[in-house]
This record gives structure tokens, C-alpha cells and sequence, in this order.
């Protein structure tokens, strides 16, 4: 996995200064190519062909075509020996010369035969035309600047202020962040900095610029036997996972305990016996995974290695997680996913990640909200405010969960958009909190474009891949990966899987309110069924305990020294949210974390 840079004018200067501001996504070497229209940029990690032969940018023959590239292209091989009985001759391994030669030979239609993970940018010397394009899932990034005259593009916003641009925040972005914790997705925090979305390419000529969608994924069901599902699912997992294994350097995997990374382990160890697996510990054995993790890898007999971390630690990470997503992300998993990937990097080049399998199979709690939402409309309203809303209070004074809490709020609820209805199962605010703090309320919008299917397990699957997969989950794992110069694949995410999962029926992915149904039955007689159906974790973080507890203060002296202007306007809001929380009233950790990472964020790359 490399860094990309560039802009459509010439200045070696200008972008050796984006290249530097990047040199952690490539620590292994950096290139420049600049002609009088333009200037790319590109810093190195090695992963295949690690000779010089790899450099980039790279160019064919007769240097009328240049690349700039992140990523991976898992078929390069197949692909190459299709170009080579067309005449090509290639003088490297590297799959990026794979994509110059399969661009001078198929054009745009090049995305089309490519299976793996990618952000790149291909110039044509002859023609003077920019084809820059993002892989289908949005695993990796790719932000772009254009105003007037100027084209600006590269894999973090930091690159980018490398140029003379106001730097203001963007007020809709702002309103998104504080709902849903991320950007939008087209847009960036920073006014006029933009994101490529997923499976969309840009052809930038005479400064005109065209963007386009070139994949979406089939939302065809099949019927499926359970069986050959369950065996389907091994293979379909089986195929991406033994792709991802191939690399110059050692790969290993990250390991939670959950059913997802348990999966990807299993899977994995059919084709390396001496995979290394890496997991994350907390002192509060409630926010604890790593003794799920220790009993997989027992299981499976991995070489496994586990880090602890502890509430100084996230304080001491707080300005380098600002200073790295330039692009803010609430989402406080970010901080051990942070941790995970600095602790491989110092036995690996490249890990596996199991993200993906909640969007693809139902994994995510706030989906047996909804149905329990969905079954609850039926009953009359004054049943629903007297009997179902004291019913669920209780739950959610017992339980302390902010999601039985919200279901409670929305059991009263009419006439509004099942999509309106899942933003605010989704938001990390409260329906009552939204408008405390200044967001707008078309702010719970954002999910319709998404919700156009009579079936509704159908349409928040799709709201999930489309909008929260790679503007949330897939932005924290880069950014936390990068860090570290630690690639981390996806096999989950291989197009084909997708694909294949979006066959399966509803029914196969949550049956009975039990969660990723399918891929958990997979599991059978490989690892115990206590560790396959204990509660949903993931990498989490206590830091409900910690803000009441050892970062108390550390917190309250966050919360007073506010910066940030918008923040500033809401602070007796804020306090009182952080009093609430203090005194065990309302957990309101997820909120709390969002406004000192924002205002670090600003004081960062905006003050």
C-alpha cells in the first residue's frame, strides 16, 4: 500500500511537499514525474516486487503513460498473461504495470477486470487527459480539490493543505460528524475538499471534470438451501482470503475473538500454518476481548501476540489520532484499531482485517432495534406510550445501553421515513439531544437515497455498505493501518464475496434476531458455540468508565479549553452532557469522545 499525490499543473517543489506529508503510508521510497501539465506524487511500501523496478510514478515504453498507485490488484497475474498474448512485455512483477498496459489496452474498461483494492491516477501525455479511480468498496481513500483552474487529488487531506486553500469547516460535514460521527459521503470536513466515492472514476481534460460511477452491486436474491449457503460462504471465503496471502513481505492477521476475524483466521490457516495473529486488551474485563482472542488462537494454533492498553494510553494518542485523520472520525474504536496495527507492524508488512462481515451477513446490533421497532408500530399508540415505552425505560435504567435507551424515545414515534426511523437508531445522540446541539434536523436524511427497497432488511443492508462501510469502518482501518506504513486487506470486501452475499436471503443473514446466522452456522464444529454466539464486541474501548474514572480530569480540561467556534457555541450543552455523564445518569462517552477529537482536530489543522 503506497501514498498518491498530484495536481494538474507543474511544481516539483510543491508536490515533493505532498509527498512529505504522506511519507507514513510509504516509508519505503517516494517518486515524483512532473511534465509542463502536470505533477504526480507517489510514496512506496513494498508488499510485491520489492526491487526498484517497483518505482512509481511509473510509465509504459514510451513514457506517455504515467501512474501514480495505492493499492492491490489480487488477479495481476491472470491479468498479465492475458496482456502478454496481446504483445505487451512488462520489466517488472508489480501489478502496477498491470494496470499502465491493461489501460493502454482496455481503456477505461480496465476497472472492470480488476479484483482488488485501489486508489491511482493514470496521465496520458498524448491526449493531456487525468483517469483517476477508487476500487468499488471504498477501501482505499481518495480526496480531490477543484476550483477555477486547479485539480488537486492524494490519499489524505493533509497532502492536500499542502497547498494554499482556506481552511474552513464545512458546516454540513459538521452537522453529519456530530450526528453520525464522519464526514459525508462526498464531502470532507474542510470546505471544497471532496472524497471520490466508492466505484467512481474522474476524467479531468481541458480542465473539465467528469465523474462517474462504473459498478454497483447486484441486490438479485437466489433461492439457497441452507447447506450448500453454509458450504458457498467457506468457499466464497476460502477464494479471497488465499488471494490476499500472496505478498513479498510477512502477512499475518488481526484477531478479535468475534465471528468475523474468527472466520477470516479460520479460513487462513488452510493456506499458512505459521500465521501470527494480533489482538488488543483493556483493563476492564467488560471492554476486554483479548481472552477471546487467546482461546481462538489456541484453537487454531496461531502465533499469537497481544498488547494492553490502558486510559493514559488513549490520552497520550489523542493528538496523533487528530493529527492522522485529517478527515475526523468520532468512532473511539479508531484507538485500539490504532493500537492493533502498531503492534503488527512490528512483525508484519501486511494484516488481515475482518471488517465487512457486519455489513455483509447483519452483524450489527442496531438491526434487531429496528425489527423490534418494526414489529412495534403495529401496536396501538396509547398501548406503545403507557406500556412498551415504561417497558423498554426500565430495560435501558437496568442495562445502561444507549441503544435500548433510543428505542425507548422512537416506540411513540409517527410519521416518519423508515430511513429517518434507522438514522436515528444509527446516530451516537439521542432524538431529544439533536436539536441541543445545533443539527439540523434534515441532517436525518442522510439514509434515504439508501432506503428504495420494499424489503427493509434490504435496504439497511445497503445503507450500510454503501454510505457507513467506507465513510466510517474502512476510513478508520486505513488511517489506523497507515500510520503504522501496515497495509491490512480485506477479504470480506473482494468483490466477488459481495456479490455472493448479496444473493443470500435475508433470512440466511438474520433468522430469529440471531445475527450474522449463516456465517456463525460456517463456524460449526470449528470453534465452541460459546464463542461464536457470546455478545457482539468487536475492538471496544471503556472509555464510559475511564471519563468517570482515571480521565476525569483530563476530559473536564478537554471540555474547557474549547477552540473550535462551533463547538464554543454549544459549551453549556457539552458540560452538561459531561455532567450527566460524570454522575452515571447517561452514558454519554460517544458524544464526549467526538468533541475533544474534533476540537484537537481543529487546533491541528484549522486554528
Amino acid at each position: 500500500m503506497c501514498g498518491i499525490a498530484g495536481f494538474n499543473w507543474e511544481d516539483k517543489e510543491l508536490v515533493a511537499k505532498m509527498n512529505s506529508s504522506i511519507i507514513h503510508r510509504g516509508p519505503d521510497g517516494q517518486g515524483i514525474y512532473t511534465d509542463k501539465n502536470i505533477s504526480l506524487g507517489h510514496r512506496r511500501l513494498a508488499i510485491i516486487d520489492l526491487s526498484n523496478a517497483g518505482k512509481q510514478p511509473m510509465c509504459n515504453e514510451d513514457e506517455t503513460i504515467w501512474i501514480t498507485y495505492n493499492g492491490e490488484v489480487y488477479n495481476h497475474r491472470e491479468l498479465r498473461r492475458q496482456l502478454e498474448k496481446k504483445g505487451h512485455r512488462f520489466k517488472s512483477n508489480t501489478d502496477t504495470e498491470v494496470i499502465i498496459h491493461g489501460y493502454e489496452e482496455w481503456g477505461e474498461k480496465i476497472l472492470e477486470k480488476l479484483n482488488g483494492q485501489f486508489a491511482f491516477a493514470v496521465y496520458n501525455t498524448k491526449n493531456k487527459t487525468l483517469f483517476i479511480a477508487r476500487d468499488r468498496i471504498g477501501i482505499k481513500p481518495l480526496y480531490y480539490y477543484h476550483k477555477n483552474n486547479q485539480f488537486i487529488f492524494a490519499s489524505e487531506i493533509k497532502a492536500i493543505l499542502q497547498h494554499d486553500i482556506k481552511r474552513e469547516i464545512d458546516k454540513e460535514s459538521l452537522n453529519h460528524y456530530l450526528c453520525y460521527g464522519f464526514s459525508p459521503a462526498k464531502k470532507s470536513m474542510i470546505k471544497g475538499i471532496k472524497k471520490l466515492p466508492p466505484a467512481h472514476l474522474i476524467i479531468l481534460k481541458d480542465n473539465n471534470i467528469h465523474i462517474q460511477r462504473y459498478w454497483k452491486p447486484s441486490q438479485k436474491k437466489e433461492k439457497w438451501k441452507e447447506n450448500n449457503a453454509i458450504k458457498a460462504t467457506i468457499k466464497h471465503l476460502d477464494d479471497a482470503v488465499k488471494k490476499r496471502l500472496v505478498a513479498d513481505v510477512p502477512v499475518g492477521a488481526f484477531l478479535s475473538g468475534g465471528v468475523d476475524s474468527t472466520a477470516l483466521v479460520c479460513s487462513a490457516k488452510k493456506f499458512k500454518e505459521d500465521l501470527k495473529t494480533f489482538s488488543i486488551g483493556f483493563n476492564y474485563e467488560d471492554f476486554n476481548e483479548a481472552p477471546y482472542a487467546r482461546k481462538v488462537s489456541k484453537i487454531l494454533n496461531t502465533e499469537h501476540i497481544e498488547k494492553t492498553f490502558d486510559a493514559e494510553d488513549v490520552a497520550k494518542t489523542l493528538p496523533k489520532l487528530a493529527y492522522f485523520y485529517d478527515d475526523p472520525l468520532a468512532d473511539y474504536s479508531a484507538l485500539p484499531t490504532y493500537f492493533v496495527a502498531e503492534t503488527a507492524k512490528k512483525h508484519v508488512t501486511v494484516s488481515l482485517g475482518g471488517d465487512g462481515g457486519d455489513e455483509l451477513f447483519g452483524g450489527y446490533n442496531w438491526y434487531k432495534q429496528y425489527l423490534i421497532l418494526e414489529k412495534q408500530k403495529y401496536i396501538p399508540l396509547f398501548l406503545r406510550k403507557n406500556l412498551v415505552k415504561p417497558a423498554f425505560n426500565m430495560v435501558a435504567k437496568i442495562k445502561k445501553n444507549h441503544l435500548t435507551k433510543k428505542i425507548s424515545e422512537l416506540v411513540e414515534t409517527e410519521n416518519i421515513t423508515p430511513a429517518q426511523r434507522y438514522s436515528k437508531l444509527r446516530s451516537f445522540i439521542s432524538p431529544k439531544d439533536i436539536k441541543n446541539f445545533s443539527i439540523t434536523k434534515q441532517i436525518l436524511n442522510a439514509y434515504e437515497p439508501y432506503f428504495k427497497n420494499k424489503n427493509i432488511k434490504d435496504d439497511f443492508f445497503n445503507a450500510d455498505l454503501n454510505f457507513y462501510l467506507p465513510n466510517e469502518i474502512l476510513h478508520k482501518v486505513d488511517i489506523a493501518s497507515m500510520a503504522h506504513g501496515l497495509e491490512t486487506r480485506v477479504p470480506f470486501l473482494d468483490h466477488n464475496f459481495v456479490k455472493f452475499s448479496t444473493t443470500l436471503p435475508n433470512k440466511l443473514k438474520i433468522k430469529n434476531l440471531t445475527l450474522k446466522y449463516i456465517l456463525k452456522k460456517s463456524l460449526k464444529n470449528k470453534i465452541p458455540n460459546k464463542i461464536i454466539y457470546r455478545k457482539k464486541r468487536g475492538f471496544g474501548v471503556p472509555l464510559v468508565h475511564y471519563f468517570r474514572n482515571e480521565l476525569k480530569s483530563f476530559v473536564q480540561d478537554k471540555v474547557d479549553e474549547i477552540k473550535t467556534p462551533e463547538l464554543k457555541a454549544i459549551k453549556p450543552t457539552i458540560k452538561k452532557s459531561l455532567q450527566k455523564h460524570i454522575e452515571k445518569k447517561k452514558d454519554n462517552s460517544h458524544i464526549l469522545w467526538a468533541i475533544i477529537f474534533l476540537d484537537e482536530w481543529y487546533k491541528q489543522w484549522l486554528q
